[in-house]
């Protein structure tokens, strides 16, 4: 069952159209001092933000894979993404996927240790983390 109630919608700025969500994505993330492109969706419905909470979700038409070519990194995007932000972190993160080996691994927290740090950690449920450079992952 999806997290976006009516109730969460109710309180959410909410956009539509590709453009203006993709944007709206790379500017939530630059406000919360974390690299502008760890969110490369394509082909958005909707992105609804609710300031009091942080809470973000996107849905997108299909789920995508992205390659980050400077960790050599793929990563998917489900339909529908959400999570929380704070400043310099991404939490309680569904439906973004890390490609280990041979297995997608689910990401729950992605985050900086402070806006100047030039590394950003990804953190799995079991506890696992990897860092990685922040410049990697910079629209």
């Amino acid at each position: 069952m999806s997290p976006i109630t009516p109730e969460i919608r109710a309180k959410a700025e909410i956009f539509t159209e590709n453009e203006v969500c993709k944007e709206k994505a790379k500017s939530l993330l630059r406000e919360y001092c974390l690299p502008d492109g760890l969110l490369p969706v394509e082909d958005v419905e909707e992105l609804g933000y609710v300031k009091e909470t942080g809470f973000v979700w996107v849905k997108q038409k299909n789920e995508i894979i992205h390659k980050f070519d400077k960790v050599g990194k793929q990563v998917s995007y489900a339909k529908e993404i959400t999570s929380y932000f704070e400043k310099c972190k991404i939490k309680k993160l569904s439906g973004v996927k890390s490609k280990e080996v041979m297995i997608w691994i689910s990401l729950i927290e992605i985050f900086v240790e402070d806006p100047t740090s030039d590394k950003v950690t990804m953190k799995t449920p079991t506890g696992i983390s990897k860092t990685f450079p922040k410049v990697a992952f910079e629209a």
